[in-house]
């Protein structure tokens, strides 16, 4: 009786979170295939003033790179204003005042002591004067049609929040391979949910806003792009994901490092869906607020709880009654197979994914840590002789 109850609640452990992942991708397929975006009202002759925001932290060897990017994209340099938000205890600030003798466009504001990321930012969106506003890092660099295609996006009056598309440049090593694909489901899960309503996973090195309704946005829990994203949401406006506004980054060449990352974002992805609860199944926030929000609160909180309740469910099956448990072992060493003959990334993607969360529920709920003041992957910032 025991051993039977046992192998009920391990199937329905086990199971549970496919029939959720397996839900939300027929649902997404079906968006998927439609194009929201090539339906936005345009403006004849739109091109209003943008600023771009970026938060920095000891980017000395970096920050030359990125000024240089910022000052030949594809957009008037009259009508873009480029504010730095410095925190830094090296050369960085003395870097970017060289530059600002030399284009009056481009702006700092520093500060003696260490801010943060969100911090940072709602100080340069409390200076900017441009009507959208763009946040960029410093540890990206922008394609040199991306603002002139975020703003296409607005002038769409409903569009209050756009993000962008990686590409990945070191594609070459494994990790690099691994984090494609990573962001290939994750490209193909923003556009759906962009087709069905809305998505609040924004890159915070490609994402912007209308500086107007972020305005009260004065206090930021966990990360400021989601926190934005989530917050120009829940006044009315959509927030969209446009795959033609791209931007060059490296993914981190050490497994620790791409832990570390994937960790302090999955942390504070979290902490700020957690902040924003009171839109979940709400009918004014459309699909939003009733499935998307929902089901990426569940596929972040509680399917990582399960897949672990069910594989220690698994491994106490198989200690009580071997016989029981061989069938689904055998389910599990099939699925496996057959993931890896589609795409070798697919299962350690997974695992990796499901760790990660893991480790993040655990800061949110014992630790109860923060990353805003976080130390980057240094690996990612490998610039000094690309040519984008």
């Amino acid at each position: 009786m025991i051993d039977s109850l046992l192998y009920i609640l391990t199937i329905s452990l086990l199971f549970l979170p496919l029939a959720i992942f397996g839900l939300y991708g027929i649902v997404l397929f079906y968006f998927f295939k439609k194009n929201k975006i090539s339906q936005i009202r345009r403006i004849p002759g739109y091109q209003p003033k943008v600023t771009v925001l970026i938060p920095t932290h000891n980017e000395e060897n970096m920050i030359g790179k990125k000024i240089e990017n910022l000052l030949v994209l594809d957009y008037p340099q009259e009508k873009t204003e480029i504010i730095f938000v410095d925190d830094s205890t090296d050369t960085t600030p003395n870097i970017i005042e060289n530059y600002m003798k030399k284009s009056p466009s481009i702006h700092l504001i520093h500060f003696n002591e260490r801010k943060g990321y969100s911090p940072s930012m709602i100080a340069g969106c409390g200076a900017a004067t441009g009507e959208i506003i763009v946040f960029n890092d410093a540890g990206s660099l922008l394609d040199a049609s991306a603002i002139r295609n975020i703003v296409r996006n607005f002038e769409d009056p409903q569009v209050g929040g756009v993000t962008g598309r990686p590409e990945i440049l070191n594609k070459n090593e494994n990790i690099g391979q691994s984090e494609d694909w990573y962001l290939m489901l994750s490209d193909f899960m923003r556009k759906g949910e962009t087709n069905m309503d809305s998505t609040f996973h924004f890159n915070g090195e490609a994402c912007s806003v209308r500086r107007e309704l972020i305005k009260g946005l004065s206090r930021c829990p966990a990360t400021f792009d989601t926190a934005s994203a989530l917050f120009v949401r829940q006044k009315g406006f959509r927030t969209i994901y446009d795959p033609s506004i791209k931007f060059y980054e490296y993914a981190p060449n050490t497994h620790s490092d791409r832990i570390k990352q994937k960790v302090i974002r999955a942390t504070n992805m979290i902490q700020i869906l957690l902040e924003f609860k009171g839109m979940i199944f709400r009918p004014q926030f459309g699909w939003f607020g009733s499935f998307i929000l929902p089901m990426n609160l569940m596929m972040l909180t509680i399917v990582p709880l399960l897949v672990f309740a069910g594989m220690v469910a698994l491994i106490t099956l198989t200690l009580v009654n071997l016989s029981l448990s061989i069938v689904l072992w055998g389910i599990i060493g099939i699925s496996i197979l057959f993931s890896f003959l589609f795409t070798k990334h697919a299962v350690s993607t997974f695992i990796e994914f499901e760790y990660i969360l893991l480790k993040a529920i655990y800061n949110v709920i014992v630790k109860k840590e923060t990353y805003d003041k976080m130390d980057r992957a240094e690996s990612t910032r490998r610039f000094d002789n690309l040519n984008t």
